[in-house]
Parts: C-alpha cells; sequence; structure tokens
C-alpha cells in the first residue's frame, strides 16, 4: 500500500511560468543590439519548449545565452530542454547556473528543486532549494506558491510524512482548490493512517475535475481500509473502464489474482 508515485510539476507548467517571466514582443527588433537578440531567442525558445519541439528549443536558448550569459529564465528552460533530451549532466548544469546567477530566483530555485527530487537520494538538498523558494517574499515575486508548496510536498513523501503534510496543507491554504495538492494530501494523510481524511481531500479532488488512474487506486485502498467495499468495488470498476493500460489497473489485478 505504498504511496502515490511523486509528481512534480509538469514541464507544461514550469515552461508557462518562464513564459510569464519573459515580456515584450516576439517580433524581431528592426535593429537589435545583443540584449534584444538575447531576450528575443529566449522568447522564441520558450515558445518552441511548450511546443515540444526541443531541439529548436535548445538552439534558441544558446544563442540566447550566448549574447546574454546572464539570463537566468534561459538557463531555467535550457535545463528543461536538456532534460527531454535526456542529457540529465548538461540539464543540472544549466539550473546551477540558473541559481549561481540569482539564489532569490524562486522559479529557477523550483525547476532544481524538482530535478534533485526525481532522483532519489537527493531529497534533502532539493527541500533546501524549494525552502529558498517559499521563503522569497510575495512583494517580490509572483511565483506560483501553490505549485512551489505542493512540490516540496511531494518530494518530503519520500522521507517524511509529517513534513509533506504540512507542506500541502500551506498549499491548499494558498489555494483551495489547487488539484495536484489535494491528491497528494490524499496520498499523504492517508498513509499516515488517517483513512477518512484522506477520503476528503481525494472526493475534493475528484470533484474539481477529470480523474487519474492514481486516484482511482488510492480510492480504493482507503474505501477498502474503511471496510467499504461497495464504494472500493466502484472505484476499481471505473478504474478498468477508463484506464485498463495503466499501472495502477495492473496493481489492482495482480493484487486480486494474489489474493491481497
Amino acid at each position: 500500500m505504498g504511496p502515490l508515485i511523486a509528481r512534480l510539476a509538469t514541464l507544461a507548467t514550469l515552461a508557462a511560468v518562464l513564459a510569464g517571466c519573459i515580456s515584450g514582443s516576439t517580433l524581431p527588433p528592426a535593429q537589435e543590439s545583443k540584449e534584444e537578440a538575447a531576450q528575443y531567442n529566449m522568447q522564441l525558445g520558450v515558445s518552441y519548449l511548450r511546443q515540444g519541439d526541443y531541439r529548436t528549443a535548445r538552439l534558441k536558448l544558446e544563442r540566447a545565452l550566448a549574447d546574454n550569459d546572464r539570463l537566468v529564465p534561459a538557463w531555467t528552460a535550457l535545463g528543461l530542454v536538456m532534460e527531454q533530451l535526456g542529457d540529465a549532466a548538461e540539464a543540472e548544469k544549466s539550473y546551477r547556473r540558473a541559481v549561481s546567477l540569482d539564489g532569490s530566483d524562486p522559479d529557477a530555485l523550483n525547476a532544481l528543486g524538482a530535478f534533485l527530487c526525481r532522483s532519489p537520494g537527493n531529497e534533502k538538498e532539493a527541500l533546501r532549494y524549494f525552502d529558498r523558494a517559499i521563503a522569497v517574499p510575495l512583494t517580490k515575486s509572483d511565483a506560483n506558491r501553490p505549485m512551489l508548496y505542493t512540490n516540496a510536498g511531494t518530494c518530503a513523501k519520500r522521507s517524511d510524512l509529517e513534513r509533506a503534510e504540512a507542506y500541502l496543507r500551506s498549499a491548499i491554504q494558498a489555494d483551495p482548490g489547487y488539484r495536484d495538492a489535494l491528491l497528494q494530501l490524499a496520498d499523504v494523510t492517508f498513509s499516515r493512517g488517517n483513512a477518512l481524511q484522506g477520503r476528503a481531500f481525494l472526493e475534493r479532488y475528484l470533484a474539481a475535475g477529470r480523474t487519474t488512474p492514481a486516484a482511482l487506486w488510492l480510492g480504493v485502498r482507503i474505501e477498502e481500509s474503511l471496510g467499504e467495499a461497495k464504494a472500493a468495488a466502484d472505484y476499481a470498476t471505473r478504474l478498468k473502464e477508463q484506464f485498463p493500460e495503466s499501472v495502477e489497473y495492473r496493481q489492482l489485478v495482480e493484487r486480486t489474482r494474489s489474493g491481497g
């Protein structure tokens, strides 16, 4: 009855955050300075990143950094690109370069923390970066704070459920409808032995939008722990009908076969 697989902010979310950090026209300046050229290529790079064209995104971001190697959002975006291209070493270099240039940029800190947390064994270092991002005053940053708290909470789940719950409760305090936090809170509270709270958070998550196989599998386990066989069976049926190819459905089938 292990926890949900850690799911930190998606590529699309981080790319959208970076896009929000970049202002100005996407049209090339008539007589561009190096700084203008760098900004223009950074905009293009982030746009290609969001479209999933990672090789072109890399080219544009590297051009931007050739003209201005102190562009923090460009280094962060390049880290995301290199991850997608399968080069973890270069991705880490890019993320760390962004943080070294501005240790108070919450988006750069979040990106590095998320990267580190995707590799087991780096949770403590990752949480230090999340904490630094969270500590940036709202007056100095418009960072997505529910996302920061949720990423920190998801990362902390591996080693400290109590700390994870504290982060995740801060996420829904900042935004009561933040779905990622609601799902993670459902899992954490259930894992800590409070199935009723887990059920409540899961129901809030499900009421707010489309479901996922992870949520339905969690629903099966929560209802079984509460002795609600019919409710558990309903979740199991939904999992089978909606996500028959999912890892979670295979887990359900395997457990049923083994009598677990």
